[in-house]
């Protein structure tokens, strides 16, 4: 890290901007670290900021229109903080225990901008949606009276949610609903302070039900106290709630700076095994506990991402054959979409292959089957997906063409 100038710590908005300015001393700048020399200069602690006070993000410089070309959901927050304790998680030390909430006609703005900009899928990103229930009733019933028709996703806990709650987030447009069970286990639970119960699971998987919302869950193995059986247990808790209408995956635990579980690892019995943070992506194994190893918590997220790759083929298999039912397809054509879309832009092949002259009667040929042929040659890919997914993306006005006399140029539409 030769080349770095300053840590910004915490929340950036006010800090960066002072930075920025270059109107004030560094030593001045609160919430920030940098080097002196051989010193490592820490300024004082920046308070939290007024989230009503500050200005939507500027979208409009950044290259928005590949996000929605990809058809990923845009992210936006109604509200920061979490005020439980969950000695993995990071949130908290980077947004602070008290949960601070913007004004539902403030967060009701954003989301009909977004919509403006073509997005209808808004991930809500809040640290806890569902931490205040008036919160989410008053920015519920502002989507609901401005019918601003827009589908969006949260992040909960089971012991946030209730069936009042949960039915009003539908009339509004959710989903989806994201929660954190970690372990099936109750002294691990009990362990890392997550404070919820099983039977608190169940009851939010059937409200979800009930409300006619998507009930999802993610699981993290590795916590401190993890055993070959309460592996076994979590697994088969999860295959359980599977039952009941559950989706859910599995992380490996990523111990972050500034977590409790990085900074009392032996106190919790586990051991780090790199501080390599290319690798703390959840993805594979960087901890062991003395009853665990690397070796066998990566062949559990092995088997489990082969089963995935396998219930794709099976589909694949099905759509090929015409068995597949146009729901059961979506998911799967949609991810190839997405991941064609992706490679073409990390490649540049438009930038590459989308650009040409033509005279005569060619010119007269549809420029699009054009640029998929151009396409095909480098692209292993078949050439009708390839035509379909640009033609959506002409569709969705997420591709142009600029045509100057003879030349043909075909560009993503960057900017909104």
């Amino acid at each position: 890290m030769s080349k770095l100038d300053f840590i910004v710590i915490g929340e950036g908005e006010e800090s960066i901007l002072e930075l920025a300015r270059g109107e004030c001393s560094r030593a001045d700048i609160k919430g920030i670290a940098y080097r002196d020399g051989s010193r490592t200069i820490t300024t004082g602690v920046r308070p939290f900021t007024d989230v009503n006070t500050l200005p939507l993000p500027a979208r409009h410089l950044i290259p928005l229109g590949r996000y929605r070309a990809l058809g990923m959901p845009i992210s936006m927050t109604s509200s920061r903080g979490c005020p439980f304790h969950c000695i993995f998680c990071v949130g908290r030390k980077m947004v602070g225990a008290k949960v601070r909430y913007r004004n539902a006609g403030s967060v009701a703005d954003e989301i009909q901008y977004l919509r403006t900009l073509g997005f209808h899928q808004i991930n809500l990103a809040d640290d806890l949606f569902t931490a205040n229930k008036k919160h989410c009733h008053d920015v519920c019933d502002e989507i609901i009276r401005r019918n601003l028709n827009v589908k969006w996703t949260s992040f909960a806990r089971v012991d946030t949610v209730s069936t009042d709650v949960l039915v009003k987030m539908k009339a509004a447009g959710c989903q989806a609903v994201s929660f954190g069970i970690e372990s099936a286990n109750a002294r691990i639970l009990k362990t890392i302070k997550k404070g919820i119960t099983l039977k608190q699971v169940v009851d939010a998987i059937n409200m979800c039900n009930t409300a006619g919302i998507m009930p999802h869950a993610s699981f993290i193995l590795g916590l401190p106290g993890e055993t070959p059986e309460t592996i076994r247990e979590t697994v088969d808790f999860g295959l359980e709630m599977k039952k009941l209408g559950l989706s859910y995956g599995f992380h490996l635990l990523a111990p972050f700076p500034g977590t409790e579980i990085r900074d009392r690892c032996d106190h919790y019995g586990i051991k780090i095994m790199t501080n390599d943070w290319s690798r703390y992506h959840a993805n594979r194994a960087i901890v062991e506990t003395p009853a665990t190893n690397q070796a066998m918590m990566d062949a559990i997220v092995i088997k489990w991402e082969n089963e995935y790759n396998n219930e794709l083929d099976h589909i694949k298999k099905r759509i090929a054959t015409g068995e597949a039912t146009a729901k059961e397809a979506e998911p799967l054509v949609n991810l190839e979409r997405i991941i064609l879309i992706y490679d073409l832009m990390m490649d540049r092949m438009i930038e590459k292959r989308g650009t040409w002259h033509q005279t005569g009667p060619e010119a007269d040929k549809d420029p699009l089957k054009t640029l998929a042929s151009r396409l095909h040659a480098s692209v292993n890919v078949p050439l009708d997906r390839i035509y379909i997914t640009l033609k959506s993306a002409v569709e969705h006005n997420s591709l142009k063409l600029l045509r100057t006399g003879t030349e043909f140029r075909w560009e993503w539409v960057d900017y909104l």
